[in-house]
């Protein structure tokens, strides 16, 4: 059966040394006995770019380096420490090592493609914590409720770029977009990593989105009814009234 979420530690940190030590400290904090500290980048040369975590893989015996040019799999179980990671590497990384990670502990980059990511998951906040003060939309209750159906109704060990399990994703993102729903790619793509989508699912989740908002309807075999469109217009209402009895 399909795990939805996940059940370790989360934490982000900023991208100064400071931060940088902090996120160090914290997964050598979560270690168990025969734990290593896995330390990821998107390549080898990553790690030329800062000293400190240089001298960690280099030094420590307990550590292990993996790239995502490598395949990124884990050689032990243990804390992860995820180099200037995004949230499409974060779920691609998630796909192949969710048994061995203990904790996952990611060093900030691109704040504007992680913050939607952090706003979600609700990482520990270490190092510069001012750094995700930033203030990011949220997701309607009834997007939120249709991205909970359709994580319990799609097959996460498949891709949802072919077949039933498109059809399900595109339909509700269309059903959503039909009754007048914003929908926010990188924030449902940060919710769905949140929630257990890993590989590309999330990145592909993310596309189907811009297309839908540029106006273009992915193809599909079924669409949604009319009464389901309906349906989630009502409900939007029915919320309203209830927020003004409040």
């Amino acid at each position: 059966m399909f795990d939805h979420g996940t059940d370790y530690p989360l934490a982000v940190t900023s991208q100064d040394d400071d931060g940088i030590k902090a996120g160090i400290s914290w997964c050598f904090g979560h270690m168990n006995d025969g734990d290593h500290v896995t330390v990821w980048t998107s390549l080898k040369s990553n790690l030329r770019h800062n000293q400190l975590l240089e001298w960690l893989v280099t030094r420590y015996s307990k550590v292990d380096h993996v790239t995502a040019r490598g395949g990124a799999y884990m050689q032990r179980p243990g804390p992860v420490l995820m180099a200037w990671a995004n949230p499409n590497d974060i779920a691609e990384f998630i796909e192949h090592n969710s048994r061995n990670i203990r904790a996952l502990c990611v060093i900030s980059w691109d704040m504007v493609k992680l913050i939607p990511w952090v706003s979600v998951a609700r990482p520990e906040l270490l190092g510069d914590a001012s750094t995700w003060t930033i203030p990011t939309p949220k997701l309607d209750p009834v997007v939120i409720e249709e991205m909970e159906y359709l994580t319990n109704t799609i097959n996460h060990n498949n891709t949802i770029a072919v077949g039933y399990d498109k059809d399900c994703v595109v339909s509700v993102l269309l059903g959503l977009h039909d009754a007048g729903y914003e929908l926010n790619g990188p924030l449902l793509a940060a919710w769905a990593i949140a929630n257990g989508w890993a590989g590309k699912n999330p990145a592909k989740l993310e596309e189907y989105v811009k297309k839908i908002n540029q106006g273009t309807r992915p193809r599909i075999q079924r669409d949604l009814s009319p009464e389901y469109v309906e349906q989630l217009k009502s409900r939007s209402t029915l919320r309203g009234e209830d927020s003004d009895l409040e």
